[in-house]
């Protein structure tokens, strides 16, 4: 696992793999002493974002005797075992600074444990850590961790990392606006997943997504994180809401409809979540009781998710904003509704979604009744999101921004 050991190099498909945004932030940390964890879905990176980092490492100087790395994939040895076996390959190393990359340690029983000691009686030794549940890091950081570790979460490729990884190059969007159209239909499908770029065959990402994502999360890693009786049932829900993107979940009437109580159905999707599978959008409101009372909307994490189940390209795009949002709130009252709410103390902007070609003057009449009832109290702003149709729209003093959802994907994020 460790070739740097005898060549000095990581392995090339490493060092040609492309520069992710949260390298940077990573790399900042490096001298710090806290832990570094990585969480993100299976497939997204994890591990290439450790090589690179290693590989970030060599190229300034460190020796390689001084980099470990281990992936519990593969095996499930205490990390006492992974620093006796370093040890006995370099009996001359001493009390050098020793860098331990541990991947998916979640695999690793009583990880959290081992970690705290190893952290608290070894300051020669820094972590980076990585796993596909963001539920392990949050507890035991709180239990066991807690003031000694650095969290960063690895997402699918946004669009502007998918076009590079593409090698797609442009310097003005109005003028490649076609060929950015082109590659988009293609991410909405793929939603992200760098072994997917390349992929055409609708049929092949399907089958990619459903054995190399779907049924290792459902049936195995979130099993045995979350010891849960019923990966059916999760696969169930999941399916309902990637079927069905942004819907509005009642817990007592989709229990019913499954047959199962509320506790039930609040925990499941309480554990796709923390999966990084769905994503949980909450009513906007000044009040925050008022927001956690009212029914919540739940997306995928992906718009390849949604394709999965056959969803429509207009559907695709909302989950597609969805997924790029740090926000997670949307506004709803009586049947206006905006699909995202995004508040920035006291500014608030109001995200619409309507991905067609020719815009109609009910596409912002949510948009429009939000400012009503929201403008005294913040700086409202407006923004459509379409296809390909981008102008301003200004009607009773409420001034609505129309942007194409490529080039809000490439700005706005």
């Amino acid at each position: 696992m460790n070739p740097w050991w005898k060549n000095g190099r990581v392995e090339k498909e490493y060092e040609e793999a492309l520069e992710r945004e949260l390298f940077r932030d990573m790399t900042k940390v490096m001298n710090d002493r806290q832990i570094v964890s990585l969480i993100g879905l299976r497939r997204v990176g994890k591990t290439t974002l450790l090589h690179q980092v290693i590989h970030s490492l060599l190229h300034r100087g460190v020796a390689p005797e001084q980099i470990v790395y281990y992936t519990f994939d593969v095996g499930n040895i205490t990390l006492e075992a992974i620093l006796k076996q370093h040890a006995e390959l370099f009996p001359s190393f001493k009390e050098e600074k020793l860098i331990v990359f541990l991947d998916e340690i979640q695999k690793l029983d009583g990880w959290h444990n081992q970690l705290k000691v190893l952290y608290d009686t070894h300051r020669s030794l820094k972590f980076f850590v990585t796993g596909s549940a963001s539920l392990f890091i949050e507890k035991m950081t709180k239990e066991s961790l807690a003031g000694r570790m650095f969290s960063f979460t690895l997402f699918p490729l946004s669009f502007s990392e998918y076009l590079r990884a593409q090698g797609f190059q442009h310097t003005n969007v109005q003028l490649y606006a076609k060929e950015l159209q082109e590659h988009l239909a293609h991410y909405l499908k793929t939603g992200g997943f760098p072994e997917l770029l390349h992929e055409e065959a609708d049929e092949k990402i399907k089958l990619y997504l459903k054995d190399a994502v779907l049924d290792r999360l459902i049936y195995i890693d979130i099993p045995r994180i979350f010891k849960i009786e019923e990966p059916e049932l999760l696969f169930r829900i999941f399916t309902i809401i990637s079927a069905n993107p942004g819907m509005l979940v009642d817990f007592n009437r989709l229990g019913s409809d499954l047959g199962r109580n509320r506790k039930t159905i609040s925990a499941y999707l309480f554990y796709l979540e923390k999966a990084l599978l769905v994503k949980r959008f909450y009513s906007f409101s000044s009040n925050v009781l008022t927001s956690e009372k009212k029914s919540k909307k739940f997306y995928p994490a992906s718009s390849a998710f949604s394709f999965f189940f056959n969803v429509d390209i207009t559907r695709l795009a909302e989950t597609a904003v969805a997924a790029h949002l740090q926000s997670k709130f949307f506004y709803r009252f009586g049947n206006k509704e905006v699909d995202f709410i995004v508040p920035q103390g006291d500014k608030v902007e109001a995200i619409e979604v309507k991905y067609f070609s020719a815009l109609k003057k009910e596409h912002s009449d949510g948009l429009r009744y939000f400012y009503d009832a929201f403008s005294e109290k913040f700086d409202v702003r407006c923004t459509l999101i379409t296809k390909d149709v981008k102008e301003s729209i200004k009607n009773e003093d409420v001034a609505i921004r129309v942007v194409p959802l490529y080039e809000w994907l490439l700005k706005e994020t």
